[in-house]
């Protein structure tokens, strides 16, 4: 109980870390308990329907479909828990505030709501973040979607006056409960599953010659953005096993993001040295990449080539070798990578369309301003 209430608290001053504590070690049931006692207190407990019925769904779906991370029914299945616990901690930590001004100074009342629900997107766009790693320009357009749904559907709820309520009848919930069973029970054990399997890593690090335990862990964290974590679990892999070249990999991926370009060029040229095979062949890329951007546009030509030679319809390898071209003033040639990295967008899989629009989008920025 000490821990949970000592997470809850965090979300006040590091709230990226307490959701990450939620997903680690947090309790589904503290956080409905805790959400229902502010509602009480609020006199606003019907509000929790919308959240757990239209908010958490929303907000599981648009960015799975956003991240490209699964089809509606495995992403409610692995993450509605998840996100569930983080959204009631959220909602009960940004309208716990209000509740003294119930019984001291009604006057501010309606600032103190607006103020709250500001407050409340704010900690539901980071959850999101922790819950499905989106970048938070994604997470914060997630959270208002999902907020928007939620308004929506509290205010179709009441123009529908009492038919809702027939679904509350006794003899309907008798005979819907053996077609529902099964879906809530894979639904509600997301966040169950993940702790298991975070708790199952964390024992295998007591092995000091288990560097997988450490790359694993690294991922989840690198999944969920927190990069300092997952930058140290990552590295202690290195240390365990030198030879390890998806650590250097993912290293190499983080330090990109963060935009370490230098230190990027290292960890991924040791990938490459490693296992030039690796993930793929997508270390050929990502040493294109940066070797671009740090100015080597000669050397990321010859990466690139020999990355699209091994994948011909990668659009963000298309893409990379089309910007090398033009900044090596081949104005004909780039034209040709990035034509072809629009199309290779439009013909990616479903499950890799979203991400591969991103790169035929900015192929077409590229032919625009050419």
């Amino acid at each position: 109980m000490a821990n949970q209430i000592g997470i809850f608290l965090r979300l006040y001053y590091r709230p990226a870390r307490a959701f990450g504590e939620i997903l680690d070690t947090g309790s589904l049931t503290f956080a409905a308990v805790v959400a229902i006692a502010v509602s009480v207190a609020l006199q606003s407990l019907s509000l929790l329907i919308p959240i757990a019925v239209l908010f958490v769904p929303a907000a599981v779906i648009i960015v799975s479909a956003w991240t490209g991370r699964g089809s509606a029914g495995v992403a409610l299945q692995r993450d509605y828990a998840p996100m569930l616990a983080c959204t009631l901690m959220a909602w009960a930590a940004s309208n716990l505030l209000i509740v003294p001004l119930m019984y001291v100074a009604q006057e501010y009342l309606m600032w103190a709501r607006i103020i709250a629900a500001v407050y409340f997107a704010v900690l539901a766009a980071i959850a999101v973040q922790a819950v499905a790693g989106a970048a938070f320009g994604q997470a914060a357009v997630t959270a208002l979607g999902s907020i928007a749904a939620a308004i929506g559907g509290y205010f179709a709820w009441g123009q529908l006056g009492g038919l809702p309520y027939m679904f509350m009848s006794p003899f309907i919930l008798i005979w819907l409960y053996p077609m529902i069973r099964a879906n809530m029970d894979a639904v509600s054990g997301g966040l169950r599953s993940r702790q298991n399997f975070r708790r199952n890593l964390e024992a295998a690090t007591l092995n000091p010659r288990d560097a997988d335990a450490h790359f694993q862990l690294g991922l989840i964290y690198q999944d969920r953005r927190n990069f300092s974590e997952a930058t140290a679990r990552f590295k202690r892999a290195v240390e365990i096993d030198p030879s390890d070249a998806g650590a250097h990999y993912q290293l190499g991926r983080i330090a990109r993001e963060q935009n370490r370009m230098q230190e990027a060029l290292v960890h991924l040229a040791e990938a490459h040295r490693l296992d030039p095979k690796h993930s793929s062949n997508e270390v050929w890329r990502d040493l294109g990449a940066t070797n671009l951007e740090l100015g080597n546009a000669e050397i990321a030509r010859q990466f690139l080539e020999a990355y699209v030679d091994r994948r011909e319809y990668d659009p963000q390898g298309l893409y990379w070798l089309g910007r090398s071209y033009k900044t090596l003033n081949r104005p004909g040639d780039a034209k040709t990578m990035f034509e072809r990295a629009i199309e290779a967008a439009q013909t990616a899989p479903p499950h890799l369309r979203r991400q591969a629009a991103k790169w035929g989008s900015q192929a077409r920025s590229e032919l625009r301003r050419s």
